[in-house]
């Protein structure tokens, strides 16, 4: 039998083309079904388990079949609301059992629980042993790494619980400087849980006695890091390590702490990210890439395979970039970033994600690739959370999908369905999706402040060169939360 030539991936027809013949089942998994619909781009037999209902599935089953566990009756234990449970229901269970063999599971991150449930049933996840997940995530190991590395690291140090009572302000700002962050290693969630952002001794003192008791969260707590605050521009980059090489995302923009955040209690909260159509300076992009590179070279060697994020600060006047920790799974970028990069014509980092743990034979320019990448890319998202307890808000009552800003008087008017940046038609419009629940699904309370209503896309940067938000996206978001209404 002659032998085939592994397919040379560089267009986005070629992807199609790859996937054609897919063998058994290929079903994304995520708490809801937006979240994990890229590879409908590629594939005609693929499917989607997803636990919310949300206001978007009408128009996103037209692309993709969906199974929905709420829709169908199903609900997730207490602080359970994760792909193993997902996936451990039995309705869900049932729903897969209908599909041909063998199963691969596209998950946003594997679990010990997750791994074993996959072995009696038979499913092949396509995600990282959990294991070793769970070591890349510490901050002991991102801090090694990067002295390994020799990365360009913020001073400061992962220090026991107990310095926190034991040291005073005046020590830290003597050795680190007047304005710290302070960080809980023990709370594993990220998007600023466990970050506190320390500007004077009042702050300092205050989150002292808040940390008291050594927990945090409902978790206990064993040590601290503390470090330089950077003033900077937060930033990020996506990379997928391949077996022939790094793939690494250009910079973009993170914002975080945005006004209409709801938790006072923490810092650093992750809200979306802007993509403002300027490249970085050479400088800045240089160091960025060449430490993207390094980490996605180092956690390669350990066995780690596909997607992970790197989060960063940057010091633009200094032209320094400091990378933070690392997000060893599927990040907030996703799918947008994905979305962005379809509309521009590039493969996105999901299908080289999927080709590496499917083994699929394929070639690849990885410069050429990166090359693209480097691109500067136009749009934002932003992520938007369930209000304080109990408190009402259009949002859940608005239909998810494109719509306008009048010019005139600002009214804002539903135009049709839509839930990519390709819908968009100018820059008065913008999109509601990933949400917002269905009518009737939630209640409207939510203990945890983290809680996720809905995602809005813009086809330009909502916020200014500071990280500000800009009046027309300022507006979308009162209209949102009702703060404008009479």
């Amino acid at each position: 039998m002659a032998r085939v030539e592994p397919m040379f991936l560089k267009e986005l027809e070629h992807v199609r083309e790859l996937f054609h013949a897919p063998v058994g089942s290929l079903v994304g998994v995520g708490m809801t079904a937006f979240s994990r619909i890229v590879p409908a781009y590629f594939l005609d037999s693929y499917h989607v388990a997803a636990f919310s209902r949300t206001a978007d599935l009408p128009f996103l089953r037209k692309r993709v079949d969906i199974f929905c566990l709420e829709e169908a009756g199903g609900a997730l234990p207490e602080g359970g609301r994760n792909s193993a449970s997902l996936l451990a229901h039995e309705l869900t269970k049932d729903y897969l059992s209908r599909m041909p063999d063998p199963k691969h599971l596209f998950l946003y991150q594997s679990y010990p629980d997750l791994e074993d449930l996959a072995r009696e049933e038979g499913w092949i996840l396509l995600a990282n042993p959990s294991a070793l997940r769970l070591r890349l995530r510490e901050r002991a190991f991102f801090q090694q790494m990067a002295a390994d590395l020799d990365l360009c690291q913020v001073p400061g140090a992962i220090r026991p619980i107990a310095v926190i009572q034991e040291r005073g302000y005046e020590a830290w700002a003597r050795d680190l400087g007047p304005e710290l962050v302070i960080q809980l290693p023990d709370i594993a969630q990220g998007g600023g849980r466990g970050t506190f952002f320390v500007h004077s001794a009042e702050s300092y003192y205050r989150l002292r006695e808040r940390l008291k008791g050594c927990v945090w969260r409902d978790v206990p707590l064993t040590s601290v890091l503390i470090r330089r605050f950077i003033e900077g521009t937060p930033a990020s980059v996506a990379i997928c390590t391949t077996r022939h090489g790094i793939l690494i995302s250009g910079l973009q923009k993170q914002l975080i702490d945005l006004p209409y955040c709801t938790n006072p209690a923490e810092n650093g909260i992750f809200c979306g990210h802007v993509w403002d159509g300027n490249p970085w300076t050479p400088a800045v992009q240089g160091a960025a890439l060449n430490q993207a590179d390094k980490i996605g070279k180092y956690v390669a060697a350990l066995g780690y395979r596909g997607i992970l994020g790197i989060d960063f600060v940057i010091d633009e006047e200094a032209e320094t970039v400091y990378p933070l920790e690392i997000n060893p799974r599927l990040t907030g970028a996703f799918p947008m970033l994905s979305l962005l990069h379809i509309q521009n014509g590039i493969i996105p980092l999901d299908v080289f994600h999927l080709i590496e743990f499917l083994n699929l034979p394929s070639r690849m320019d990885v410069a050429e690739l990166n090359r693209r990448y480097q691109a500067p890319l136009k749009g934002s998202h932003l992520l938007l959370f369930f209000p304080p307890e109990g408190q009402d808000l259009r949002g859940f009552r608005v239909r998810a999908g494109l719509y306008e800003v009048e010019p005139e008087d600002h009214a804002i008017h539903f135009v049709r369905d839509g839930m990519e940046y390709a819908d968009i038609r100018n820059e008065n419009q913008f999109i509601v999706v990933d949400g917002p629940p269905a009518l009737g699904a939630v209640k409207g309370v939510f203990a945890d402040s983290f809680s996720r209503l809905c995602h809005l896309l813009f086809s330009y940067p909502v916020s200014d060169a500071g990280g500000a938000l800009l009046p027309h996206a300022r507006m979308v978001l009162d209209w949102i939360y009702g703060l404008n209404d009479e």
